[in-house]
C-alpha cells in the first residue's frame, strides 16, 4: 500500500479531534503493514508514546484498538499486506504470536 511509516501520526490526531471534540475518545484503528515485525514493534512504541502524552496532558483517551490481531485480506491488496500481531499461514491457517504481540501485551496492567 505503499504507506509512510508515521507513527507520531496518532498523537496528532487526537490532539485535533479533542480540540473540537473534548469528549471521551477511542483509537479504533492503529497500525503498520510490514513484514518486518521489528518495525511494528517500533511503530507501536512511538504510537502509544503519543497516547501517553494526551493522556499526560489530560486528554481522555479510554481506549485503544491496534489493526489488526491477525494478518489478514485487504481489499487493495489481497493477503500480501501483513498488519498484524499474529501471523496467518494461507496453507495450513497455522497461527504463530508475533513479538509485537507480546510488546504490546506488554501495556496491560
Amino acid at each position: 500500500m505503499d504507506y509512510e511509516f508515521y507513527p507520531e501520526a496518532l498523537e496528532h490526531v487526537i490532539r485535533k479531534v479533542h480540540a473540537d471534540f473534548p469528549g471521551n475518545l477511542i483509537v479504533t484503528e492503529n497500525g503498520v503493514a510490514t513484514a518486518d515485525d521489528t518495525r511494528r514493534v517500533k511503530f507501536i512504541c512511538r504510537a502509544l508514546q503519543g497516547v501517553e502524552s494526551c493522556l499526560r496532558d489530560g486528554i481522555p483517551v479510554k481506549g485503544y484498538c491496534h489493526w489488526s490481531l491477525m494478518d489478514n485480506f485487504e481489499w487493495q491488496k489481497g493477503f500480501s499486506m501483513t498488519f498484524g500481531l499474529i501471523a496467518v499461514d494461507r496453507a495450513t491457517q497455522e497461527r504463530r504470536p508475533k513479538e509485537s504481540l507480546k510488546y504490546l501485551g506488554s501495556f496491560a496492567k
